[in-house]
């Protein structure tokens, strides 16, 4: 028991220890003593960094995020967007970021109201990423500045001159072949320091290795993220008088030509913009042929579906053909791709689909193939009509198509960690009575098809209220994402051997003991982590399925032969005991199997971690989730190493209070704050 307390000591000591090491103070501070009714006044968060740490530019470059902040009180007040200083290059070992040390001043103006009288107070959250050569860490602080309207406010100093945004600006011209960007130096100016770019159109790396000679600036291009013609071509660089300038460079005509067509695809495969109504409609507008990627981070099938963007001769295909990529990322619910989506008829992702000025879109399939890629984008470029093989059959047909969808959903990865689970199941069963194996099976195929059914009418219940809902859509809602994670993680433990969870929910995972109702449920689970997977075929007919044409009846049907398709390969192995014989005999390689599968489990956690990250735009609560799941996994190592049965009795009832008051009081702490 001083073991168990003194480990608990240790926990709590090291939480208090990292909540605390927080190394860069982060308050407001007023710029401006005399504070008018009407006018701008400048107030600045000041960063203050200890030795060997840093924050970030407008541009962090490799790696690492920008201060931001959201206000929660203005006073009347607008503030404007932050202005900021020049930055420095920091290397660590061949990752160049654009930072700030020491002690750091972003700007920010602030508009008086006409007629302001008393006092204004601003208040908001700051968030920032602080770094050293050992790590990043998110933080945030809520800040609070009390102004007075009139003279006598305390103004912090600070240097104008290092604030290109507050200086006068220079201009030039450039050149590219779509390698480099030949920049020409401004005359009579003596800019000799770096030239750090707005944008990513030059990587950090090429910034680092930037050349000055004859008057010029040369720049590689390669590997950059975003488009010479994407934006405007802002520089900042440091003056002769050791502030701050800007350079904005105007890009040539000739220079707008894309990179020879014998210039391969670079590594990331083509250039991609984010999808709005307005770039689709510009680039349309330009006799442009545009491809629009419908994604989200939680859907699997999307994530598999990018492969066929690098390979070579679709990057090519697409770049040589000048094609606009757009990526319109569902991650979290958009209304405007929400009805974007129902143009096409869907509800629900993945979409891919070509479209040119006064031509029918070219709608891929849902998993997509290289080949179809290139297919499609030859008959749009000839102006001839693609429809996909899938996209075009009867009633029937459509059936059998959701039903070997769902078979096929065993495959997914999202389902994969469960297979190994139900083999464990069956292998167990390979001595009982054949009764039991067919009730059993008979009753995992419940679970399935029940909780298809469940999903269909809770769809329909959403569509017939005016929401845009699809397959997979509880995987938008953190909530849900993070409590999908705990259980992997639970489910992962316990397999691994750190501890055991009993016949409830063992049952569940693996189908212990001989109760019914944990059978249904461990079906209920299979189709709860199948949901963000579509396999081959299944996503058409689900955007069949879900039209808003379909009756209620065709719904329900459509879900009940997809749980029918998916739940047929362990029906069968329960109905037909031949099949059921072909599995080993139980022994010790059950064991081995069962830690072995516990590793799927864990990288699906991880999978659910970065779609949280996604969903939730507060770094600071994805940090507390982390670490969170870090004391779950305590919680569960405690109840196991004090809990088990050679235990005394005080032992076994002091691991039970200790694991479920960190369990619980974290998943308390976790759903209370979600954003």
């Amino acid at each position: 028991m001083r073991l168990l307390a003194l480990g608990l000591f240790s926990l709590f000591a090291l939480l208090g220890e990292l909540s605390a090491a927080v190394r860069t103070k982060v308050d407001l501070v007023n710029l401006t003593p005399d504070i008018r009714a009407g006018e701008k006044a400048l107030v600045a968060l000041r960063y203050r960094c200890d030795p060997h740490f840093h924050i970030y530019w407008k541009n962090p470059g490799d790696a690492g995020a920008s201060p931001t902040i959201e206000w929660t009180e203005k006073s009347g007040t607008d503030v404007g967007p932050m202005i900021w200083p020049g930055p420095k290059l920091l290397d660590q070992a061949g990752v160049m970021n654009f930072v700030y040390e020491d002690e750091t001043l972003i700007l920010l103006e602030v508009t008086v109201p006409a007629g302001k009288t008393g006092t204004m107070t601003l208040k908001g959250k700051a968030e920032w990423l602080e770094c050293d050569d050992k790590g990043c860490w998110p933080h945030d602080t809520l800040v609070a500045l009390t102004l007075s309207v009139g003279q006598g406010n305390p103004a912090y100093k600070y240097d104008r001159k290092l604030y290109p945004a507050l200086r006068a600006s220079l201009a030039t011209t450039a050149t590219s072949d779509g390698k480099t960007l030949t920049i020409a130096l401004p005359a009579d100016r003596k800019l000799t320091d770096t030239w750090f770019p707005e944008r990513n159109f030059v990587t950090p790396n090429a910034t680092s290795q930037q050349k000055k000679a004859g008057g010029k600036l040369t720049l590689e291009l390669r590997d950059a993220t975003e488009t010479l013609t994407s934006g405007p071509l802002n520089f900042t660089t440091r003056a002769e008088d050791g502030g701050f300038i800007d350079i904005n460079v105007k890009l040539e005509s000739a220079a707008t030509k894309a990179a020879p067509e014998t210039t391969a695809p670079h590594a990331g495969g083509p250039d991609w913009q984010p999808w709005s109504p307005e770039a689709q409609a510009k680039a349309l507008a330009d006799g442009k042929i545009v491809y629009v990627d419908f994604t989200a981070r939680w859907c699997a099938t999307c994530q598999v579906n990018k492969r066929v963007y690098k390979q070579d001769d679709v990057a090519k295909a697409l770049t040589q053909s000048g094609v606009v990529l757009l990526k319109a990322d569902w991650t979290k619910k958009d209304a405007v791709i929400a009805d974007e989506l129902r143009k096409y008829g869907r509800t629900g992702i993945p979409l891919n689909v070509f479209l040119k000025a006064g031509q029918s879109p070219a709608i891929l399939s849902e998993a997509l193939t290289g080949t179809e890629v290139l297919a499609a984008l030859k008959d749009v470029a000839a102006g001839k009509a693609y429809q996909a093989e899938t996209t075009s059959h009867p009633f029937a047909i459509w059936l059998l198509l959701a039903f070997g969808g769902g078979v096929l959903l065993n495959l997914m990865p999202c389902v994969f960690p469960m297979i190994g689970l139900k083999v464990l199941g069956f292998a167990k069963e390979a001595g009982a009575a054949r009764r039991t194996v067919i009730l059993n099976g008979l009753l995992y195929s419940a679970g399935v098809i029940v909780s298809f059914l469940a999903l269909a009418l809770l769809i329909v219940g959403l569509k017939s209220g005016g929401s845009s809902v699809g397959w997979g859509f509880q995987m938008q809602s953190p909530g849900f994402v993070l409590g999908t994670c705990v259980l992997m993680i639970v489910l992962g433990l316990s397999l691994a051997g750190v501890f055991e969870i009993g016949v409830g929910l063992g049952g569940v995972s693996a189908g212990e003991g001989d109760g019914r109702v944990a059978t249904f449920l461990s079906g209920v689970l299979a189709t709860v982590v199948a949901t963000p997977c579509t396999a081959p075929g299944l996503g058409a007919a689900l955007g069949f399925a879900l039209d808003k044409e379909r009756s209620t009846g065709e719904t329900l049907l459509f879900f009940t032969v997809i749980g029918l398709g998916m739940a047929l390969p362990y029906l069968l192995l329960s109905v037909f005991p031949r099949l059921a014989a072909l599995l080993p005999r139980p022994g010790e390689w059950m064991e081995s199997l069962k830690q072995g599968m516990s590793f799927p489990l864990f990288a699906y956690a991880l999978y659910l971690l970065w779609v949280l990250n996604a969903l939730v735009e507060d770094a600071a609560w994805v940090r507390d989730a982390s670490l969170g799941l870090a004391i779950i996994a305590t919680a569960c190592w405690i109840l196991g190493r004090w809990g088990a049965l050679h235990r005394t009795d005080k032992e076994r009832l002091a691991a039970k209070l200790a694991a479920a008051a960190l369990f619980g009081g974290t998943l308390a702490y976790l759903y209370a704050t979600l954003p």
